[in-house]
C-alpha cells in the first residue's frame, strides 16, 4: 500500500511539473513573438506615418509652388498694373482673355482647386476661374476676409494658409459641401509695388484622399489628423468622428498625449497609435517661400496612424493548428514525466555517466584554454573590425579594433545598442538590406556604409556578414568590417580633379553638362526660369602676346575670383576653355540675368590685376570682358542650343565695341 501511495504521488508530481516547465518554456517564446509582432506593428505604423507625412508635405509644397509661380507670371502682373493704372477695358481685353483661360486651365488640369481668384489691392475680385470674362469689376469683395487681412501684411513670396474649413467643391458636375483650405499670396511688380492678391482654394478632402492611408491601409489601420486645438481634419470615420469634431472632447486622454509631445507612441486598449507633428510654417525655412502665415490655432498639425495591437489571443487565433500543437506538447511533456518516474533507476545511472563525462570535459577545457586565449587575442586586435548581432540587430559581441574606431567601451554597446544606430541615415538602407539578406535563406550579405563615431567623425566601411545557424535556426550574425577611409579619400580627390579646372579652380565643361541636365529637369517640373551667360575676356591674346602666358594665367585666376564674388551660392560658374566662361543661373528670369551680367562686367572692368613680370616686380593690369545672355529652354534636349544663343549675343557685344552685355532675343 505504501508503495502505491509513493508511486501515485510521484505520478502526480510527474504530471504537474512538466506542465509548469513547458509553460515556463513557452511563455518567453510567445512573449518574444508578441514583442516582435508589436515591433513589426510599430515599424509598419512608422513607415506609413512617414509616407503620410512626406506625401502631405509634398502636396502642400506643390500647391505653394504653383501659387507662387502663377503670382510671378508677367501676364498676371501686367493685368494688375493695367487695372491699377486704370487702362481702358478694351485695351486689356486680350490680356484678360488669356489670363482667364490660364486660370481655367489650372483649375481643370489639377482638379484639386475649387476656386482661383485674382483680387486688387482693395480686396475686390477681378477675375475667377470658371467665370470666364465677367464685367470688371465683379463686385465681390473680400476685404474683411481672414485670408485678405492675413495676406495684406505679407511681403513678396509670402503665403497665407488658412485652417481647413467647410466650403464648396465641384465633383461630377455637382456642387458638394467639402473641406477646403485657402492659400493666398500678394502680387508685386519688379519695383516692389503691391499690385493685388492671388487666392487658390484647395479641396482638402481631395488632397487627403490621395494619402497612403487612404490608398492601401490594411485592415484595422486608420489615420488621425488634428489641428493645434484638437479639431478633426480628416473625412468622416466609422468611429463617429466628423470633420471639425473635437478630438480633445471625444478622447481627452489621447489628446493630452498628442498635444504634449512632438512625436511618439500611444498604447491603446487594442490599438497602437504612432504620431508626429507637422508645422507648414517651417516649409519657409530653406525654401523659396518668403514667409508662411496661418491662423494661431491652426498649426502645428498632429498626424498619426492607428494599427491593431497584437495580443496572445490574436496570435493563437491566427492559426488553429497552434492550439493543437500546444496540446500535443503538453501531452508529450506529461508522458515524459511519467516515463521519468518509471525509469528513475536508469536516470541515476545516466547521471553517474554524465559526471564522468563532465570530469573528462573539464580536463579537455583546461588543455584548450591556452589556445582559446590566443584566438581571443587575435580576434580583439585584428586589423579589421569584427562584431556579431542578434536577430533584432543588437550587438552581442564586438572586438577591440572596432570599438576603438567608434570611440566606445564594450559595456556601452554590447547588449545595449543596435548596430544600425551607428550607421548614418543615408546609408542605413544599404545596411538594412544586407542584414535582411543575412536573415534570409541566403544567410550572407554585404554593404558599404558610413559609421558615426563618438567624436563626430564619419568612417566609411564595407561590412561582410554571414549567419551562424544551429540546427537550422539563426543564432547570430558574424560580420567583418574593413576601413575604407583611404580609398574614399582617393576616390573623392580623383572625382574632384575630373570635374575642376586646375588653373582657376572653377568647374569644367563636364561638370556643367551634368548640372545643366539636373537644373533643366527641375525647371521642367517646377516652371522656374533658367538663364545663361557666356563670358569672353577682351583682347586676351594681346595680353598673352604682350606680357606672357604667366600673366595671362594670373588674369584668368583674377577673373575667377571676381566672378565668384558677384554670383550667388547656387549659380554655376565654369571655364569652357581658354578665356571663355559660362555661368548657369537657376531660378533667374532674363531681366535678372541681364542685371547679373552687367554687375559682373562692371566689376571686371574696375578690378585691375596685380601681376608680376620680369621687367617690373608688381604692376596693375586692367582688362575687360564681353558677355552674351540668353534664356535656357528646359524642353530642349541639352544646354548646347542655349550656349549657341548666348554666343550670338556675345558676338554682338564684341562687334559693338566689347566691354558690354548683349541679350539674345529669341
Amino acid at each position: 500500500m505504501m508503495r502505491l501511495k509513493t508511486l501515485g504521488a510521484r505520478l502526480v508530481i510527474a504530471t504537474i511539473v512538466p506542465l509548469l516547465l513547458v509553460t515556463a518554456m513557452l511563455y518567453p517564446i510567445f512573449r518574444t513573438h508578441l514583442e516582435a509582432r508589436l515591433d513589426s506593428s510599430r515599424h509598419g505604423a512608422t513607415t506609413l506615418l512617414n509616407a503620410e507625412y512626406d506625401a502631405l508635405l509634398h502636396d502642400m509644397n506643390e500647391s505653394f509652388n504653383q501659387v507662387l509661380a502663377v503670382a510671378e507670371l508677367p501676364i498676371l502682373r501686367r493685368h494688375l498694373r493695367n487695372v491699377r493704372e486704370d487702362v481702358a477695358l478694351k485695351d486689356r481685353e486680350d490680356t484678360l482673355e488669356q489670363l482667364a483661360a490660364m486660370l481655367e486651365t489650372l483649375a481643370t488640369h489639377f482638379g484639386r482647386y475649387t476656386r482661383l481668384v485674382l483680387l486688387d489691392t482693395s480686396g475686390e475680385e477681378l477675375l475667377a476661374a470658371g467665370s470666364r470674362l465677367l464685367p470688371y469689376p465683379t463686385g465681390t469683395r473680400y476685404a474683411r476676409s481672414g485670408f485678405f487681412q492675413g495676406t495684406d501684411r505679407l511681403s513678396s513670396r509670402g503665403l497665407y494658409v488658412s485652417a481647413p474649413r467647410l466650403g464648396e467643391s465641384r465633383r461630377g458636375g455637382k456642387t458638394v459641401t467639402t473641406a477646403v483650405i485657402d492659400i493666398a499670396t500678394p502680387v508685386f511688380d519688379h519695383q516692389g509695388q503691391r499690385l493685388g492678391m492671388l487666392l487658390f482654394t484647395l479641396d482638402w478632402h481631395y488632397l487627403t484622399a490621395s494619402l497612403p492611408h487612404a490608398i492601401d491601409s490594411g485592415e484595422g489601420v486608420r489615420a488621425v489628423m488634428t489641428d493645434n486645438q484638437g479639431k478633426w481634419l480628416l473625412p468622416d470615420t466609422d468611429e463617429g468622428m466628423r470633420f471639425g469634431d473635437s478630438l480633445a472632447l471625444r478622447y481627452p486622454q489621447v489628446w493630452q498625449d498628442l498635444s504634449t509631445r512632438p512625436r511618439g507612441e500611444i498604447l491603446l486598449d487594442e490599438d497602437l497609435l504612432r504620431f508626429r507633428t507637422q508645422d507648414i510654417r517651417a516649409i519657409a525655412q530653406g525654401h523659396k517661400v518668403g514667409m508662411i502665415v496661418t491662423p494661431p490655432a491652426s498649426q502645428p498639425w498632429r498626424l498619426g496612424i492607428v494599427v491593431p495591437r497584437p495580443g496572445f489571443t490574436g496570435l493563437l487565433a491566427e492559426n488553429p493548428w497552434q492550439i493543437a500543437v500546444l496540446g500535443l506538447i503538453y501531452l508529450l511533456a506529461v508522458a515524459v514525466g511519467v516515463l521519468w518516474v518509471l525509469s528513475l533507476h536508469r536516470q541515476r545511472y545516466l547521471r553517474r555517466q554524465a559526471m564522468e563525462y563532465s570530469r573528462e570535459a573539464q580536463r579537455l577545457a583546461r588543455e584548450s584554454q591556452q589556445y582559446a586565449g590566443e584566438v581571443q587575442d587575435l580576434y580583439e586586435n585584428a586589423p579589421c573590425g569584427y562584431h556579431s548581432l542578434d536577430r533584432d540587430g543588437r550587438i552581442v559581441k564586438i572586438n577591440r579594433t572596432e570599438l576603438e574606431w567608434l570611440g566606445y567601451r564594450a559595456d556601452e554597446v554590447i547588449d545595449t545598442r543596435h548596430y544600425r544606430d551607428f550607421v548614418t541615415p543615408d546609408t542605413r538602407a544599404a545596411f538594412d538590406t544586407a542584414f535582411r539578406d543575412v536573415l534570409s535563406a541566403g544567410q550572407e550579405g554585404a554593404a558599404e556604409c558610413v559609421l558615426m563615431c563618438r567624436d563626430g567623425t564619419r568612417l566609411p566601411v564595407i561590412i561582410q556578414a554571414s549567419a551562424h545557424v544551429t540546427e537550422g535556426r539563426f543564432q547570430y550574425s558574424r560580420a567583418t568590417v574593413f576601413d575604407l577611409s583611404e580609398r574614399k579619400q582617393l576616390e573623392a580627390r580623383l572625382a574632384e580633379q575630373a570635374m575642376a579646372d586646375p588653373l582657376t579652380g572653377l568647374w569644367n565643361r563636364r561638370y556643367l553638362k551634368g548640372q545643366a541636365a539636373k537644373e533643366m529637369a527641375r525647371a521642367r517640373r517646377g516652371g522656374a526660369p533658367l538663364s545663361l551667360i557666356v563670358v569672353d575676356l577682351d583682347h586676351f591674346k594681346h595680353i598673352n602676346d604682350t606680357h606672357g602666358h604667366d600673366v595671362g594665367d594670373q588674369v584668368l585666376q583674377s577673373f575667377a575670383d571676381t566672378a565668384r564674388a558677384q554670383l550667388r551660392e547656387g549659380d554655376i560658374l565654369c571655364r569652357m576653355g581658354g578665356e571663355e566662361f559660362v555661368i548657369l543661373l537657376p531660378d533667374t528670369a532674363p531681366e535678372q540675368a541681364m542685371q547679373v551680367a552687367e554687375r559682373l562686367r562692371l566689376a571686371v572692368s574696375t578690378t585691375p590685376v596685380e601681376v608680376e613680370t620680369e621687367a617690373v616686380a608688381t604692376s596693375r593690369l586692367t582688362y575687360t570682358a564681353s558677355l552674351g545672355v540668353a534664356r535656357v529652354d528646359p524642353e530642349e534636349a541639352s544646354l548646347e542650343p542655349a550656349i549657341k544663343r548666348a554666343d550670338e549675343g556675345l558676338y554682338a557685344a564684341k562687334n559693338a565695341g566689347r566691354n558690354r552685355v548683349h541679350w539674345y532675343a529669341d
